[in-house]
Formats: C-alpha cells, sequence, structure tokens
C-alpha cells in the first residue's frame, strides 16, 4: 500500500455509486489505471475539475483493491478549445479510446503521453482536426507494436512512383499499380495518400500537423486507418465509428481511386 503522484491523461470518467467516479487514466510513470474519484461529482468537492481528455498531475492511493483512489488532483491543461466543439472532442476522445483499447493495465509506456497531448493541443488551437488526431494514432499503433510494411512493392521491391497503391491492411503489404494482386481485401489510394501517410510517419511529435490530409486524401487515410485498426484489434473504437458516421468520412469499398 502506497501513495503516489502521477502525471496523468484521463481518459474516461463514468458515475460509480452515489457521488464518486470511476476514473480510467495513463500515467506517465503508472501507465493505464483504474481509479475512483470520491465525491467528485458534488460540485464543491476538491475533484470536482477531475474530466475526461484533460492532463492532471494526481495523487492516488494504490492499496490492496483492484482499484486506486485519487486523493487530490492539480489540472494541467483542459483543453478547452477542443471541449467547446463537438466535432473536435470526438476526434479528442479517439486518441482516449485507442490509448484504451492498445495497452493493458499498470503496462508504463511514457512514449505515448506526448503523442497524446501533442494531438490534444492541436485539436484545441484549431489544427485540422484529421490530420491532428489520425497522424498521432498511426504513431501510437507504432508504439503498440503495429506497424505495415508500407515501404516497397511486395512484389518488386521498388518505391511506388505512380499510382494507384494498393495497401493491405492485414498482412501489411504494400502492391504498386503494376504488381497488384486481386485479393479482395486490398484497398487502392492514390499515390499522395500513400506519400503523406509516409510523411506522417517520419515525424517526431514536435512537428504534429504538419503534412495537412483534406478531401479526398483525407477520406482515404481514415478509410485506410479504420480497416487496419478493425483487422488488427479485432474492433472498432466507438468514437472511431461515431466518427465516420457524423463527419460522413471514410469511403466503403476496396477501390477508393474511382
Amino acid at each position: 500500500m502506497a501513495q503516489y503522484q502521477d502525471h496523468m491523461l484521463i481518459l474516461k470518467s463514468r458515475p460509480y455509486r452515489e457521488s464518486d467516479a470511476l476514473i480510467t487514466a495513463f500515467g506517465l510513470k503508472s501507465g493505464k489505471i483504474g481509479a475512483i474519484a470520491k465525491g467528485t461529482r458534488r460540485a464543491k468537492n476538491r475533484l470536482a475539475g477531475l474530466y475526461p481528455l484533460s492532463y492532471t498531475v494526481c495523487e492516488i492511493y494504490h492499496g490492496r483493491s483492484n482499484l486506486d483512489t485519487i486523493t487530490g488532483t492539480d489540472l494541467v491543461e483542459g483543453f478547452s478549445g477542443m471541449r467547446q466543439d463537438l466535432s473536435r472532442l470526438s476526434w479528442g476522445m479517439l486518441l482516449a479510446d485507442l490509448v484504451d483499447e492498445m495497452w493493458e493495465e499498470r503496462d508504463a509506456a511514457p512514449a505515448v503521453f506526448p503523442w497524446v497531448v501533442g494531438g490534444w493541443e492541436g485539436l484545441a488551437q484549431g489544427a485540422n482536426a484529421l490530420t491532428i488526431t489520425l497522424t498521432a494514432c498511426w504513431h501510437l499503433l507504432q508504439l503498440a507494436g503495429y506497424y505495415p510494411q508500407w515501404e516497397t512493392c511486395e512484389v518488386c521491391g521498388r518505391v511506388p512512383d505512380d499510382g494507384p497503391v494498393a495497401l493491405d491492411p492485414v498482412h501489411d503489404r504494400l502492391y504498386c499499380t503494376r504488381h497488384r494482386p486481386g485479393d479482395d481485401h486490398l484497398v487502392s489510394v492514390f499515390l499522395g495518400t500513400w506519400r503523406t501517410w509516409r510523411r506522417w510517419m517520419e515525424l517526431d511529435v514536435n512537428r504534429l500537423g504538419q503534412y495537412e490530409a483534406k478531401g479526398a486524401i483525407g477520406a482515404q487515410i481514415f478509410t485506410v486507418f479504420r480497416r487496419y485498426v478493425q483487422s488488427h484489434i479485432g474492433r472498432l473504437p466507438r468514437s472511431l465509428q461515431f466518427l465516420q458516421e457524423v463527419e460522413n468520412i471514410g469511403v466503403e469499398g476496396e477501390d477508393l481511386t474511382t
């Protein structure tokens, strides 16, 4: 049993008992935890400012229960610009959902922290929401051990120089326009879409938001991301489904270039 302090990303919160909240958070040192915030739903409680999609320094008690207890908080950033817009809030929730899906409890992964904070900051500041969020999401997948081999053609070994390019989200392969097989699960995208994805993967977190993806290229990257997540995780986060329906992005079907 011990008291500890950690920088926490508050991923989710739901009511628990009469006035408490059950928090899912991701700590810089401790990884993902489940914790109880006692009395947080009372307006005058000192933990009342503990809410999802915020960055907070928490005092936490770790006892014998699987759930820790948050005993004190100091808000670092609430990302108000993101929270005031439903669309941006939904993109921010996708980052939270992906972290919640990809990491087990107490699995420390400090490299996750800056990508989520950077994503939420970009959304709060009005940057291109799809670009900011999906760039961060692809890097989070890479940190979790998922990285498609989309650098050169699986058949000829060459870097594609024309399009369309066929991406295989199931087996993590790429085929140039001359060597595309007839597999149903392949996704055809513009050459520019593939090049944008490659540029994103070369970025560090300090350059998050460069190489904007708009229009058809943004829709293609969204669809490829959705197909990749579904193939490798086995289910889609609810926020991803919500974004596809409400934002009307992502194109169903095999060939996105027609």
